[in-house]
């Protein structure tokens, strides 16, 4: 054993707790947990042929190590496992998906509550639901509610007394109107638990609540009433149709499987409330050349569940792992509530295991086959253009205006033939006046490799611009002028024959009058044009936001006591524009906060700009 090592075990006690290896640079390396901290870091120094090739190369690192103690066992996972979230060691286990899936928060400590959408789970006695794994589904759901329920929108803090004017969702029948001190807190706390049965998925309990009411309301002759329920009904028995009972047992459960290939692995959670499977969860894991599945599916529920509140009732696993008890009894306390940690073995809870599995399988087969796929066109496309160099990272761009107008200039980054979202850039247009699409693109591309030059950045491989033989002629002039002409490849994509048949896009090239022709079906070709698509979207999604900015900047802005809420309201209440012009004074009074002396500074203001723009 090294000297320096020797010296450094007799300081560790033989305690509970974590340990922290560094190099010499005071860089951490690994850290770990254990019963005995002296027994586990000694045994990292001993001479074993049996010891991995990974844990042999970060000893031979080690420089420092650093402990804490703690007074259980128990307590050390909880610390490995915050440690390692927090420091990220390059030759631990580490999970590399770390956002925040959101959650639906219905404000059950308010009088009167509200639902929000959150990324993070707090302990403030608000009633969470989720996670959802997708924004398009949590839209959906959200809408849902308020089309079935008048549950309140506002995110007013409300006692009771009324501060406003009903809205025109409570014309629309969509709300109670809280705010206007309509509903006693009896009457809105029934909504709020026909909520939570919806979002708890106890949707059985709810259609038999709904039509208690309905019925109650047809032998009190109030035929529209329940006529509203009867919608409700439907509307609740059309989600009930879609959801796919996985466990007639009603519990909650995480289903956990991976699969793993060489050095990468995808860990796929499927998620399973009251029975139901409301969602999954994928992780990519890389790195793994040399950790055995004990270490890697161990080291992945700690960091899993960490910061997780909303804990299941069970957890079912594809093979045992070390410390089972003792992560069970962790999350037990962490629920306040017995957390089951299983492996079946059969039955149907082991085809569930083996469902996981299954669809870890096929993303960790689509992320290999999308990584091999673009390098195979990456190699196809330099051939086939007689590129000067591999087209590793490649810059497409574009130009949006509208008459010149809002005129802006996009650059998109691919690498290895997968965007890269972050090292995207948009520039507005500058120098430029009028319509004058090649001046434009010379401006943004001098602007963008100029400052590349000078911040001794990288240049690409590959510059693409979407347009014809003009832009790509500016484009050269101006590449030329940078003195990179001989560095970097230039190429552009124009639209052929049929402009919105993709099939008929053109790929042209610097001194070339004709077009380069790839072969049908060239994953090569299809990687330009996703190129160019990108590159477009960018420019004109930008181009839009500075548009509708423009557009925003509406005559009601310039109207003293109309604020942006109030601007909003207006626009919200009536459509357009156009439509509170030709509004009366009552009605724009139906708006809340719109006094009779607005009222008539808006009818007049927007008069006076009508007749200036006739």
């Amino acid at each position: 054993m090294r000297k320096d090592i020797t010296k450094i075990l007799t300081t560790i006690p033989k305690l509970p707790g974590i340990y922290i290896m560094k190099d010499c640079r005071g860089e951490i390396l690994y850290i770990g947990k254990a019963k005995s901290l002296k027994l586990r870091v000694r045994s990292y120094f001993q001479k074993s042929r049996h010891m991995p090739i990974r844990t042999r190369i970060f000893t031979d690192k080690v420089q420092d190590i650093k402990f804490l103690t703690t007074a259980t066992e128990a307590e050390a996972l909880i610390l490995e496992s915050n440690f390692i979230k927090k420091h990220q060691p390059r030759y631990n286990v580490l999970l590399k998906d770390d956002k925040h899936y959101p959650y639906l928060r219905l404000t059950t400590q308010e009088r009167f509550p509200r639902l929000e959408v959150v990324r993070l789970v707090k302990k403030d006695s608000a009633t969470y639901f989720g996670p959802y794994t997708m924004v398009k589904e949590i839209r959906e759901t959200i809408r849902l509610i308020y089309k079935i329920f008048p549950l309140r929108q506002s995110k007013d803090r409300l006692d009771g007394t009324a501060i406003r004017r009903p809205c025109l969702n409570y014309q629309m029948a969509r709300c109670l109107a809280p705010c206007a001190g309509y509903p006693t807190e009896l009457e809105y706390n029934q909504i709020v638990q026909d909520v939570v049965l919806f979002l708890k998925g106890k949707n059985n309990e709810l259609v038999k609540s709904l039509e208690k009411k309905m019925k109650l309301a047809a032998n009190q002759l109030n035929f529209e009433e329940a006529g509203v329920y009867r919608d409700k009904i439907l509307a609740v028995k059309t989600v009930l149709g879609k959801q796919k009972i996985i466990s007639t047992s009603l519990e909650d459960q995480d289903i956990l499987g991976y699969c793993r290939d060489h050095s990468q692995v995808m860990v796929q959670v499927l998620i399973v409330r009251n029975g139901k499977m409301v969602g999954e969860k994928i992780y990519k894991i890389k790195g793994l050349a040399d950790i055995d599945d004990n270490e890697i599916l161990s080291s992945f529920i700690k960091q899993h569940y960490i910061d997780q509140i909303l804990l299941p009732k069970e957890i079912l696993l594809p093979h045992s792992i070390d410390d089972i008890l003792l992560i069970s009894d962790w999350l037990s306390k962490k629920k306040k509530g017995r957390v089951r940690i299983e492996i079946p073995s059969r039955g149907k809870k082991k085809d569930l295991v083996c469902m996981a599995e299954e669809n870890a399988n096929f993303a960790l087969r689509t992320e290999l086959d999308k990584g091999e796929l673009s390098l195979r066109s990456l190699d196809e496309l330099q051939e086939t253009l007689g590129l000067k160099s591999f087209p590793e990272v490649i810059e497409g761009f574009d130009i949006s205006n509208i008459s010149g107008k809002h005129a802006v200039g996009s650059v998109v980054v691919f690498k290895n033939g997968v965007a890269e979202n972050s090292k995207y850039r948009r520039y507005k247009i500058a120098d430029v006046k009028g319509i004058d699409d090649y001046a434009m693109l010379r401006e943004v591309i001098n602007r963008r490799y100029r400052r590349l030059l000078r911040e001794k950045k990288a240049i690409p491989n590959l510059i693409l611009i979407d347009g014809g033989l003009g832009h790509l002629s500016s484009a050269e002039k101006v590449i030329r002028e940078l003195g990179l002409l001989e560095k970097v490849d230039l190429a552009c994509i124009a639209k052929g024959k049929f402009r919105n048949t993709i099939e008929t896009d053109e790929v042209l090239l610097p001194g070339r009058k004709q077009p380069i022709y790839f072969r049908e079906n060239s994953p090569s070709r299809f990687l330009l044009q996703r190129i160019r698509d990108e590159s477009h979207r960018f420019a004109i999604s930008y181009h839009r936001k500075l548009r509708d900015k423009s557009s925003l900047s509406s005559p009601l802005e310039l109207i003293s006591g109309i604020g942006k809420k109030r601007r909003l309201l207006l626009l919200k209440s009536f459509g357009s524009l156009d439509a509170i012009r030709k509004s009366s004074m009552i009605q724009l009074q139906s708006v809340p906060g719109i006094t009779e002396n607005l009222a008539k500074k808006i009818i007049t203001s927007l008069e006076s700009d009508q007749a200036i723009n006739a």
